[in-house]
């Protein structure tokens, strides 16, 4: 007798971040077009979940409903917060910190599939996907220069990832910047009309989970090590990265297998 399991409850909380299951990829897509889909307390913390539900996947992509692919953490629920009740150490992670470290060591490939305008903590979600597909008609924005504030996270994933000059552009004229400017900066992959941008999303997806998912894992694992390494540096890493690599492929046919034994084996 096949084990059937329980429907999940569908409540507000769980409609913040919607998940569709493809197979070897899933589509999360915030939901939450009233605020821009700003990230509150309460989607923060359905996203972290929503990682979770996916993280056999090969590859995730990323959406919002809307005009806007992500306005950043919501800061007025933010700015209208009690203060915390214990002490916060200075390694404290927020919780937008530790939606991006979750992001970061999730074994999946991450593709944004920018719908909207993208504002703060929405270009930190960006800049720390692997790939990115803008529509034509999305911008991009790094704003807290502009209301009294160094840009806490969308600063130094933006200057990960863009060249100085133009980091330095929009971060010290707290400027947006079209699709066609993020893709001439690098800051995308490509721009596509607005009509399409899902559909081919969905193309990289499925080309990309058609690859061995301990392979994805762990070259995803190699490949931010190595963002910004000398080539001597780079060079050490991928040894080490491909002989684990070769081990956990043969040694763990599943991925979540593979997964307990990279972690094992890596020390982490």
């Amino acid at each position: 007798m096949t084990e059937t399991k329980p429907e999940k409850k569908i409540t507000p909380e769980n409609e913040l971040v919607l998940v569709e299951d493809h197979g070897d990829w899933a589509l999360l897509t915030l939901n939450r077009p009233e605020k821009r889909n700003a990230m509150s307390a309460a989607a923060q913390k359905r996203f972290r979940e929503a990682l979770q539900e996916v993280y056999e996947k090969r590859v995730v992509v990323l959406t919002g409903v809307g005009s806007a692919f992500c306005a950043g953490i919501d800061l007025k629920e933010a700015a209208s917060a009690p203060p915390p009740e214990h002490r916060v150490g200075a390694a404290s992670l927020s919780s937008w910190d530790q939606c991006m470290e979750d992001i970061r060591k999730h074994p999946a490939i991450f593709v944004a599939a920018v719908n909207g305008f993208s504002l703060g903590g929405g270009s930190t979600l960006i800049h720390n996907c692997e790939l990115a597909v803008a529509a034509e008609s999305s911008s991009l924005g790094t704003p807290e220069i502009g209301f009294g504030q160094w840009p806490v996270l969308s600063g130094p994933s933006l200057i990960n990832r863009a060249l100085p000059k133009h980091a330095a552009e929009i971060i010290f004229m707290a400027k947006s910047i079209d699709a066609a400017t993020a893709y001439r900066m690098g800051l995308v992959n490509e721009v596509v009309p607005d009509d399409q941008l899902i559909a081919r999303a969905t193309e990289i997806a499925e080309h990309i989970s058609a690859f061995d998912a301990n392979t994805l894992d762990w070259s995803k694992r190699a490949f931010r090590k190595m963002v910004n390494m000398s080539w001597e540096d780079s060079m050490d890493v991928t040894w080490h990265f491909s002989k684990a690599a070769g081990r956990q492929v043969t040694e763990f046919p599943t991925h979540s297998e593979g997964r307990k034994g990279r972690d094992a084996g890596d020390g982490k």
